[in-house]
């Protein structure tokens, strides 16, 4: 029974810093007055819903990398 309590109380105690932590949050983004930083935020609200599979067929095919990178690499100033 005294370890049921136990695990209850530490339970609550991290709801607690939970519930502490997000109301810290809440604050500080309800201080904000710059727009580019609200739009950071909102970007990373964006990118909790991230599905790697879906990115990942948008990316770059080999190919498409390394002919990238060759025509950034002919724009570089060589000369020193």
């Amino acid at each position: 029974m005294e370890k049921i309590k136990l695990v209850t109380l530490s339970l609550n105690s991290i709801q607690m810093e939970i519930v502490a932590q997000k109301k810290e949050i809440i604050n500080w983004i309800l201080s904000i007055e710059d727009q580019a930083v609200l739009n950071e935020i909102e970007m990373l609200k964006k990118q909790a819903s991230f599905n790697f599979d879906e990115e990942f067929k948008k990316g770059l095919t080999t190919d498409q990398f390394r002919t990238a990178i060759k025509e950034r690499i002919k724009t570089y100033n060589w000369k020193r």
